[in-house]
């Protein structure tokens, strides 16, 4: 009999435990499910083939087949003949393009190979540019991994908002429902008033009715929270309590990182422009068949040399862009500037909020405890019908509206710790 009753309360225990959740369940779920995290990991995984495609293009050799031909028939009208010529050898008087053009045509096969050379600083640069876009997305899915902790902190606060006022209006249900049925008795025995017994049945009904709407409060809210999480699943879930912690900042925020990341990412743009100012070397060769006669295997060859090129100059462009590049970097160093004082601000704005709240909860605590020696005094006197019905509900109203009160103000003080945690990132 034992093992049953001990395997029933462990089933009984795993059972509610499945159906409830914490808020680390839905962070991770809305982190493996949102599409910007999604999308700035597949660009990175994108720019470590184009690091590669680049280290190809500085430092591999470019292989190509070109092919060609050229015909230029001419009508020689030499030594008083007209005849058609498909390739002239020669000729004085003639009808077609002039013969030191087109050389009786052009017949072309060959395979060219060029290979820069001295391409070591490019690449370089090239590849550091790379670097800082990774550095930028890597950041960017770091706050965007933050700020779904805060969307989602924020709505869960919500629903454990419903979820909490949904358990006051259950008590207080049961315990307005136990002493209408006193009070019933009571009434039978003439010490209360049939009034007074249909009042407070008026009042369990209003109670009710609250908890059903607080009830679709929270199915609401969860609702939406599946849809910010990408969960599909629409079913009730009991949510676990939750009490977060005030943190302290971090050595380097990641807010201000992404203005030095976006500084870097202007530095490596402009060092990309200033490689086209460098002088360029690459050795060439081809080989094959190149002639301007109609080919024979002795005109079977090949070719090499070199190739180098410098641009001297491009109607100041360069200067242009170092100054296009500088004045960027100003708008980013004030934006920077503006968002350490703003955050300085704001952060110590939520810090007094906080303390505010603290004051406020300190004192409502002391007034629930004497609402609830005042209930207590009020239960004894109601069951033995020294108090009205009138007297009952008020003071019930008011212990209610504190209840409430004060489940407000926590969430509002968790949530104020939510969004300072996210402005110390």
């Amino acid at each position: 009999m034992r093992i049953i009753i001990t395997l029933t309360f462990v089933w009984i225990h795993l059972t509610i435990f499945a159906q409830s959740n914490d808020i680390v369940y839905y962070i991770n779920q809305a982190k493996n499910n949102s599409p910007l995290i999604y999308e700035k990991n597949i660009r990175n995984a994108a720019l470590d083939v184009e690091i590669k495609q680049i280290k190809a293009f500085y430092t591999k050799p470019q292989v190509a087949l070109n092919a060609g031909l050229l015909f230029a028939p001419i009508v020689s009208a030499d030594n008083n003949k007209t005849k058609f010529e498909f390739v002239s050898s020669g000729a004085d008087d003639y009808y077609g393009y002039d013969l030191a053009v087109s050389d009786g045509g052009q017949y072309q096969a060959v395979v060219s190979v060029e290979q820069p050379v001295f391409n070591g600083k490019r690449l370089d640069i090239a590849s550091q540019n790379i670097a800082v876009t990774k550095q930028i997305n890597e950041t960017e899915i770091k706050l965007t991994i933050h700020d779904i902790e805060r969307i989602v902190g924020y709505q869960y606060l919500r629903c454990l908002r419903s979820q909490e006022r949904a358990e006051a209006y259950t008590k207080l249900t049961g315990l307005v429902n136990n002493e209408l049925k006193l009070m019933k008795q009571l009434t039978q025995s003439g010490i209360y008033k049939y009034s007074d017994f249909e009042l407070l049945k008026i009042e369990l009904q209003n109670y009710r009715v609250l908890l059903e709407k607080t009830k679709a409060e929270f199915s609401q809210n969860l609702s939406e929270l599946n849809i910010i999480c990408g969960i599909n699943d629409t079913t009730d879930v009991e949510l676990e309590s939750l009490a977060f912690s005030l943190k302290t900042p971090v050595e380097q925020s990641y807010f201000l990182k992404k203005y030095e990341l976006d500084s870097l990412k202007l530095n490596a743009i402009q060092q990309l422009s200033e490689i086209k100012y460098k002088p360029q070397l690459s050795l060439f060769a081809d080989g094959g068949l190149n002639a301007t006669y109609l080919p024979g295997y002795n005109r079977l060859g090949l070719g090499f040399g070199l190739k180098f090129s410098w641009t001297l100059f491009d109607g100041h462009q360069r200067d242009l862009t170092r100054d296009r590049t500088n004045i960027l970097k100003k708008d980013f160093i004030f934006k920077m500037n503006r968002f350490i004082t703003e955050n300085s601000v704001r952060k110590t704005n939520i810090l007094n909020q906080i303390k505010s709240i603290d004051k406020q909860l300190k004192i409502k605590s002391v007034q629930d405890k004497s609402y609830d020696n005042l209930m207590k005094i009020y239960k004894t006197e109601f069951s033995q019908g020294e108090l009205s019905a009138v007297e009952f509900v008020s003071v019930l109203r008011d212990k209610v509206n504190l209840n409430l009160e004060i489940i407000d103000l926590k969430m509002q003080k968790q949530a104020l710790i939510n969004t300072y945690n996210y402005w110390n990132y």
